[in-house]
């Protein structure tokens, strides 16, 4: 999933725990520290250009670091749990949930079995990186397949709603 998806289904997600769990109606801030915190697996990325990645110039395989791997995100939960159930709970589910979409429709998906293995599992294997695709290569060819198309636009416009109705 792009960046966009990712921050769409976080807003989205973070809109709903709040109502549904917490049965409160979240204001922009915490929607915003909700959108952050679901996109938490990504600081990898944001790291890369400091270990060495040429940023448009080569592939990013972030989904192989340790921020692309559940059992973080659980060991990160119960040790916030401590301090905060209620915001370990947000973290658990929205860096989770972060981890699904990764899984979805792509050719690295997620170590889901980490630290007994480091396979990446996809939910709908496609060779979005065939060729040597990265930058917007990458992204042309892969927002031209349906399945990955109709769930970027589909969390995409949920997180512009929920933002709407946020600051409105």
């Amino acid at each position: 999933m792009t960046q966009g998806g990712h921050i769409g289904a976080s807003l989205a997600l973070a809109w709903a725990i709040e109502r549904g769990i917490f049965h409160t109606t979240p204001g922009p801030e915490l929607l915003l520290i909700g959108a952050a915190l679901g996109n938490l697996p990504d600081l990898d990325a944001l790291m890369a250009p400091l270990l060495g990645h040429r940023v448009g110039r080569q592939r990013l395989a972030h989904h192989r670091f340790i921020t692309h791997a559940p059992l973080f995100y659980v060991l990160l939960s119960l040790l916030l749990a401590v301090f905060s159930p209620a915001w370990a709970l947000r973290v658990g589910i929205l860096t989770l949930f972060h981890l699904v979409l990764d899984s979805w429709h792509t050719d690295d998906g997620v170590m889901w079995l980490w630290p007994l293995s480091t396979r990446q599992f996809s939910l709908w294997p496609y060779p979005a990186h065939a060729g040597g695709l990265f930058g917007w290569n990458f992204y042309r060819s892969y927002l031209r397949c349906l399945p990955a198309l109709i769930p970027e636009m589909a969390f995409g416009l949920s997180g512009v709603a929920v933002l709407v109705t946020a600051f409105v």
